[in-house]
């Protein structure tokens, strides 16, 4: 009689199963004494593991490619993600804004229009690229001179598809790299008439009604993008014989990124005209479609916010989704703000490859992103991010005798430790500059490290305003370190002229929170001027400058120096932390302490741990 029939059907691994299997047969009575190692079953069992194996890894595999949160293939995360509403970023065309100027010898029309899918020419890295005008544009004559102002143009290859619809016509676009926000829809009766019915793209169903020409695009397998229609109940349906016409531009991706310099390419304007070319604005938003963990993120959001923008996170996630370029977003009310400031929502956000949006994005984002979504009653206001400077000064110890590697060398690793873990950690809204973290990563950057000094200064650049007696308030957020009275001070700026003099002046802290105008006399003595032109509240972490008169700068920027009061730094609102590049500073010495040298003590080189 069998003693054991039991088996363990929580193993995975093939020899576990195998194992189990065997578990399985040795209990009964037939096997009791067999041998399965020297036998012919042995290569049996080693079937029925493989079998079962597979199958369960295959199972695995499967049942994670059915939830958002574990699939792997971009078709099933995007098929999730379409369950959810959400129709992932197709690639975007870079654009720039240009000023084009028409000038003649001798007087022509009174106005002038540049035809729509005009080519502008520019090179970049080496590589030459086409833009073109989407739309046309008319400037009325200034004498002998057409303006034409603020003009858009967009990179890309330009392409049209035509397609008869039948009961079995799916509208495929046949180019994975297409940028939907380009893609122009049209539909004629029958190939030989000549009108066009304008369609236009829906994200919803909710205000579209039966004789509404709306389309809707969804991705499907391997990249492509599909068009579809209406039933007469939502949306107006196709007929067959009509002919559907889908014009867009194939994206160059982030390759043109940056491009300033053009020249105009297009038809001839005006007969004996130059034509110039101003740019405004650089190429920018070029892109990839976007990426999977993106469409993880997003897509539950996106869902959540049911296309308005009410909450922060509603707000987050429409910029997210429309607007490539946003390396991070910062939202919060009216109410929140320093000083408050009801019925608007603020808005921050860092572009990946700028400091702050221009203005053509911001007006974009309001525009074309927001204005259809937000309360009525609410105003939203897109602000410039502020960036807090980590000053850092980094003294690593190492074993010399650890490794082989030089003091310039390990200087360059730890150097790219705290850059990576300012890519990582910093650079964003929500970043928190955590001064333990970032040592033990100086510690582990090279096993020779036996430990490191790191100082810590903000630094935080103000734009003066000239020729004017101007308040500057700079808030820091972070708490700063009062020295107190004859112990030097924790602030101080970089050098700047003012009115009525023609010597550098300063600014610094008193120690017991007042600022002070100063300048150095002979022998480098400092002379105080004026013992009172601002406050420093050190717990609040505000600096307020009253009455700066400044006429130039002695340094290229009029930037300000603080000690905080912890070395760690957190940001909020429009503020993002980040390791200023420019000030950082490390050096490698070799420990004779851990050398196990009795006397290294002596020759140990000690390095201050105050800023």
């Amino acid at each position: 009689m069998a003693t054991n029939k039991n088996i363990n059907v929580t193993e995975l691994d093939f020899d576990a199963i195998k194992q189990n299997l065997k578990t399985f047969l040795s209990g009964q009575t037939e096997f009791q004494d067999y041998d399965f190692e020297g036998s012919a079953m042995s290569v049996l069992l080693d079937v029925l593991a493989y079998n079962t194996h597979y199958n369960a890894l295959y199972n695995n595999l499967a049942v994670n490619e059915m939830f958002l949160d574990s699939a792997r293939k971009r078709n099933s995360i995007v098929s999730l993600a379409k369950m959810l509403g959400y129709t992932p970023r197709s690639s975007q065309c870079a654009t720039a804004t240009v000023n084009v100027i028409v000038s003649s010898n001798t007087a022509g029309a009174s106005n002038l229009t540049i035809p729509a899918y005009s080519q502008f020419n520019t090179t970049i890295n080496d590589r030459p690229l086409t833009f073109y005008n989407i739309g046309s544009s008319t400037a009325i004559a200034n004498g002998n001179t057409y303006t034409f102002n603020n003009l858009e143009i967009t990179e890309g290859t330009p392409i049209s598809n035509k397609i008869t619809v039948s009961s079995t016509t799916r509208f495929i676009i046949p180019n994975t790299d297409v940028d939907l926000n380009t893609l122009n829809v049209r539909v004629q009766e029958n190939s030989s008439s000549s009108l066009y019915e304008p369609f236009t793209r829906s994200d919803t169903i909710v205000t579209v009604t039966a004789d509404t020409k709306a389309y809707w695009v969804k991705e499907i397998d391997d990249g492509y993008y599909e068009v579809t229609f209406g039933d007469d109940i939502i949306g107006k349906s196709l007929a067959s014989g009509n002919v559907v016409h889908l014009d867009y531009f194939v994206s160059s991706k982030d390759v043109a990124n940056g491009a300033r310099n053009f020249t105009y390419n297009g038809s001839t304007l005006l007969s004996g005209a130059t034509v110039s070319v101003i740019t405004i604005s650089p190429a920018a938003n070029g892109s990839d479609k976007e990426e999977n963990d993106s469409i993880r993120w997003n897509a539950p959001r996106y869902y959540a916010s049911q296309n308005r923008a009410v909450t922060p996170d509603d707000y987050k996630t429409l910029i997210y989704n429309a607007v490539p370029e946003a390396a991070s977003v910062s939202v919060w009310g009216g109410e929140d703000n320093n000083p408050p400031v009801y019925g608007k929502t603020f808005i921050c956000v860092k572009p990946k490859n700028a400091t702050k949006l221009t203005s053509i994005q911001k007006s974009a984002i309001i525009s074309s992103v927001l204005s259809q979504r937000n309360v009525v009653s609410v105003i939203p206001t897109i602000v410039d991010p502020e960036y807090i400077n980590i000053a850092l000064d980094v003294t690593v110890y190492y074993n010399d005798q650890e490794t082989i590697r030089s003091s310039s060398e390990i200087e360059t690793i730890v150097r790219a430790a705290i850059l990576q873990y300012n890519d990582l950690e910093l650079q964003r809204f929500d970043g928190v500059f955590r001064f333990s973290k970032l040592s033990k990563i100086i510690d582990e950057a090279e096993p020779a490290i036996t430990n490191n000094i790191t100082t810590v200064l903000l630094r935080r650049k103000l734009i003066p305003r000239y020729n004017v007696s101007a308040q500057y308030i700079l808030n820091m957020i972070n708490p700063i370190y009062s020295s107190g009275a004859g112990n030097g001070g924790s602030f101080y700026t970089t050098g700047f002229f003012i009115a009525g003099s023609d010597e550098v002046h300063y600014l610094d802290d008193d120690g017991q929170g007042y600022i002070r105008l100063f300048k150095y006399g002979a022998n480098a003595t400092k002379i105080i001027v004026n013992t009172r032109i601002g406050t420093v509240d050190y717990g609040a972490g505000i600096v307020d400058i009253r009455n700066l008169n400044v006429t130039a700068l002695a340094d290229v920027d009029f930037e300000i120096s603080i000690k905080p009061q912890s070395n760690d730094v957190v940001s909020a609102l429009t503020q993002i932390a980040e390791v200023a590049v420019d000030h950082l500073y490390v050096t490698a010495i070799a420990d004779k302490t851990a050398t196990g040298d009795l006397r290294g003590g002596y020759n140990y080189q000690f390095t201050s741990s105050r800023s």
